[in-house]
């Protein structure tokens, strides 16, 4: 039996969890994939830089109005290796635990309602709080430099 063999039948036959763990891992590496490709190809790293600015959450609810599936598809971006390591490590003990005490079939919904709670936060924070506003005309992140 070949690996992807074992894969697929793990996903087919795994917990929600499991699958969880999967579709971040896939998310990731189609990412980083399309990323290696633009720089072996000499394409401009921006094209990459659009196309994850195009699936996180944006901080302006006008823009999150053209792009409501952001609220979903930011739950599956990681920036680096250790950024999905931590959070797939997270997940794995923290969704053990919460099979183990709840019910591992409502996880998916708590993970859910857990990124929808999380993009309101970052929304309601970056527009309300000041430490979040730029100084002096300058942007605070590359969001506002793609604009």
């Amino acid at each position: 039996m070949s690996i992807w063999t074992e894969i697929k039948e793990s996903f087919r036959q795994g917990s929600t969890l499991t699958r969880l763990i999967y579709i971040n891992t896939g998310v990731f590496v189609v990412i980083k994939l399309l990323q290696l490709i633009l720089l072996l190809t000499g394409l401009d790293m921006a094209y990459a830089s659009i196309m994850i600015n195009w699936l996180s959450v944006p901080s302006d609810p006008l823009l999150l109005l053209i792009r409501p599936w952001s609220l979903f598809t930011y739950m599956f971006l990681h920036y680096d290796f250790f950024h999905i390591l931590f959070n797939l490590l997270y997940l794995w003990w923290f969704g053990r635990l919460f099979a183990q005490l709840v019910d591992v079939r409502k996880l998916l919904t708590i993970y859910i309602w857990g990124g929808l709670s999380g993009a309101a936060l970052y929304i309601i924070s970056f527009n309300f709080l000041p430490a979040f506003h730029p100084q002096e005309g300058r942007p605070l992140c590359w969001e506002h430099q793609l604009r």
